[in-house]
């Protein structure tokens, strides 16, 4: 487990990260946590231990969760219906679909945020540049899930409510967990996701008049959003004069992943898990022991 701590002008315990002295609900701290990869396998429920656990970290602050995925896919991990009123925060898409309880705070598409003409000029630029590595993507595909054809699959942009999701082997049909788990162990030594992503930045990057950004998403994917549209986002929400203290508990927090810009933004307190059973402990020892 990895912990980043930075003074927050409080007197705030190392072992717990709460305010010394407080007994009751402690409404001034705000935990939040990644989905995939931090409190679930990605694309697979979370446990029902996991789901408990975030009910009693509730009774003593506020908890939130903020990841790339859309809200129904985080609400069918989290236990299902009813999940806003669980959570304080619920930030879907890196919190640019964000509610507190059960009201809308915000909720733009990407589509609108590039207008007509640049929307269409992406779709066409990524659906060619990932005609150009189809080959290799065949081949992590088939280590992967054995007897699987890139051609029979579908959604390889997937158009989220607010962002959106590039995957070089497609979404759909669903793969298994295992498979999942294959192709991104696969792909972490192949480098064809972290090559592709960086023809993404060159091309609708900083100072290319789209100002898109990208990071490794989850196990098969890319997350594209505008540039400011990262988890870090999610802070506009989150009121220095209501919370001293926010926690993050993340997974891909290493430059480039998902986590990294919230895991080292000045105002949270970083930690860094590899599964959701390590987050468990994690919590437990900070929070609830």
């Amino acid at each position: 487990v990895v912990c980043r701590i930075e003074s927050m002008g409080l007197c705030v315990s190392r072992e717990s990260g709460f305010c010394l002295g407080r007994k009751s609900r402690d409404t001034r701290t705000l935990v939040l946590f990644d989905v995939d990869g931090t409190l679930a396998v990605p694309a697979q429920p979370a446990k029902t231990e996991m789901i408990e656990q975030i009910a009693r970290l509730r009774e003593r602050c506020c908890v939130g969760i903020v990841g790339a995925g859309d809200f129904e896919k985080q609400q069918g991990q989290l236990g299902g219906e009813g999940l806003r009123s669980r959570l304080d925060f619920v930030f879907s898409e890196n919190g640019v679909h964000s509610f507190r309880g059960d009201i809308l705070l915000h909720q733009k598409s990407l589509a609108q945020h590039l207008g007509a003409q640049r929307w269409e000029t992406f779709k066409k630029e990524v659906d060619g540049l990932l005609k150009g590595c189809q080959a290799e993507a065949e081949s992590l595909l088939q280590v992967a899930s054995p007897g699987a054809v890139l051609a029979e699959r579908d959604t390889f942009l997937e158009i989220r409510t607010c962002t959106v999701n590039i995957c070089v082997i497609g979404r759909t049909p669903a793969l298994s967990k295992e498979a999942r788990a294959a192709f991104d162990k696969a792909d972490r030594s192949a480098g064809l996701r972290q090559r592709v992503l960086k023809q993404l930045v060159e091309r609708f990057g900083a100072g290319t008049g789209f100002d898109l950004s990208f990071s490794i998403g989850g196990q098969i994917g890319i997350d594209c959003c505008p540039i400011g549209w990262d988890k870090t986002f999610c802070l506009q929400f989150v009121s220095p004069e209501e919370f001293d203290v926010v926690h993050f508990f993340g997974d891909k927090t290493e430059p480039g992943g998902g986590d990294y810009e919230l895991y080292v933004h000045p105002r949270t307190i970083g930690h860094s898990v590899t599964s959701a059973e390590e987050t468990m402990a994690l919590v437990d020892r900070l929070f609830l022991n």
